[in-house]
């Protein structure tokens, strides 16, 4: 971690002013049959000049987003004292995990206009859904349903990670990804606020993906899903006829 800092500290003072060099501790997670989460460091340097620049009241945002899949919100609504399923909206791409950490609240650090510009904070993401584009126009029910679903199941996480600003432009923060973290692509980006203003923006890409044996059944799965269907059902009737000669004796 040392020589971490050490490198993004010489990289800062020879980079240009408001450049960002930010770098994370691992850029693929494979997922195993121990996998019970991980826990990312992310680290990174506003830049300046060798005479130096001004880095007084920064700020800094960490957004990790990822990956985009098609998801399907249902209201359920009382018909006749019964609850059924009555509403539902479909998004053709929404974000499976999505975390935010800063070094102090976000409504310290810029107007919320600057933050839904820029994409910061679950409920300022523009996702557009079937029969038309745009936040503006989603119901708000149903967004507030999808954030909590993804709370619910620990793939949100706002504000619950601390950007720590170490010094000299240098900052680190850690990144949880839980155990049930899909997999894909994610981009985890760094912002750099300075009294208000968006000064510098970069973008790492990083990858969950199933390894070994989980990686075998995962492709079975969704290349070829009636045989993955046949054997599973397969298995359980071998198991099932096993149960009941091991209860016979």
């Amino acid at each position: 971690m040392k020589r971490w800092l050490t490198l993004l500290a010489l990289l800062a003072f020879s980079a240009p002013a408001s450049a960002l060099v930010t770098d994370i501790s691992e850029r693929r997670i494979e997922i195993r049959y121990s996998f019970n989460g991980a826990d990312l460091i992310l680290f990174g340097a506003v830049g300046s000049t060798v005479l130096g620049s001004d880095t007084s009241g920064i700020d800094i945002v960490v957004v990790v987003r990822g990956p985009e899949a098609p998801t399907k919100l249902r209201r359920k609504d009382r018909v006749a004292g019964i609850w059924v399923n009555h509403a539902s909206l479909t998004l053709p791409s929404a974000p499976g995990y999505y975390a935010v950490a800063a070094n102090r609240h976000l409504a310290d650090i810029a107007t919320p206009d600057l933050f839904t510009a820029s994409g910061i904070g679950f409920s300022n993401l523009r996702l557009a859904y079937k029969g038309g584009p745009g936040k503006a126009e989603m119901a708000p029910d149903f967004m507030s349903a999808l954030k909590r679903l993804r709370a619910e199941d620990g793939l949100l996480r706002e504000e619950l990670d601390a950007v720590k600003i170490i010094g000299e432009g240098l900052f680190r923060t850690n990144v949880r990804l839980p155990a049930n973290a899909p997999v894909g692509q994610y981009q985890v980006d760094a912002f750099v606020f300075q009294d208000g203003q968006l000064q510098a923006r970069n973008r790492i890409d990083m990858t969950v993906d199933k390894e070994g044996f989980e990686r075998a059944v995962y492709s079975f799965a969704h290349e070829w899903p009636f045989f993955y269907g046949l054997t599973a059902v397969l298995i359980a009737l071998m198991a099932g006829w096993v149960a009941a000669l091991v209860g016979r004796r």
